[in-house]
Formats: C-alpha cells, structure tokens, sequence
C-alpha cells in the first residue's frame, strides 16, 4: 500500500502516525520505509551563469562561509526561455528512511525523534537538507530556492 502523509521530514510521519492513534506496533510492522520530497526549481540552461553569493547568504544557509571564494555558485539571469524568470523545470529532493530493525526498535520503545534520526543516519540515511545543498553544490538549483523549501537545522 502507499499513502501520502503530510509532515515536514520523515521522522515527523511517525510522530503523525502516533498523534492519530495508531499504535506503534500497528504501523511499524507494515511500513517499509518512508520517503519525504519536495520539488524545487531548476536554473534555466540558457542563461544560466556564475553569480556571487552573498557571505550572509551562506551564513544563513549553515553552509562554510569559505565557499564564496572556493566555490562557483549558479543562477539564471532570465531569458525567452524560462520567461524571465533565471528557473527552468522541477527535480525532486528527497530522503528516505528505510525501517531497519534496529529504527523498528527503536520506534516501538518510543525513543526520542533525535535518537531516531542519529541511528538513521548512522546507518547511511541522506536528510532532505543535505540532498538539496547537494543540488546547489552541483550547480542545478540555488541557495534561495532550496532554502524556501528545506529547513536548516
């Protein structure tokens, strides 16, 4: 079966399934694993181009200020193509969280959301947060767009 829950992440579907009612048991047994997305926009090929991104900017975006000179940051400048607007098209952003023993476990003692996600990414999980910085550092999206989208933690 698959169903949409809306939750920011995927440990806050847990807690969604929880604050419904459904027991732990009931929901851990027939859960896979969860996988939360979000679409954000894609700079425009066509006039895409190197831009400066503001110190502030990375600040705030919890990313190395050292960047601004290490790192070539992307935008589009707006064309015919994309009507002006510098984006082009949508890719998804995601992180799944695949429901292992040990986060099975985990779920039925009820332990706190914070040691879920540290075992979860003990055991390789990718947040959405990172996915998305991941697009910036490859030059297909920018830091203002993943950052309306995703939330610094």
């Amino acid at each position: 079966m698959f169903t949409t829950v809306h939750a920011n992440n995927v440990l806050d579907v847990l807690g969604r399934f929880l604050n419904m009612g459904v027991e732990a048991y009931q929901f851990v047994s027939a859960l896979n694993c969860v996988l939360a997305q979000r679409l954000v926009r894609m700079i425009c090929p066509h006039c895409k181009r190197p831009a400066p991104v503001p110190r502030a900017l990375l600040v705030e975006s919890a990313l190395d200020p050292a960047l601004e000179r290490t790192h070539t940051f992307y935008e589009g400048v707006g064309c015919i193509e994309c009507n002006g607007t510098g984006y082009k098209g949508r890719m998804a952003i995601c992180e799944l969280l695949d429901l292992t023993d040990r986060i099975r476990e985990m779920i039925l003692a009820r332990r706190p959301t914070s040691e879920i996600k540290k075992a979860a990414r003990d055991e390789g999980m990718r947040f959405l947060r990172e996915c998305a910085v991941e697009r910036v550092m490859e030059g297909t999206t920018t830091l203002r767009e993943i950052n309306k989208v995703t939330f610094v933690e």
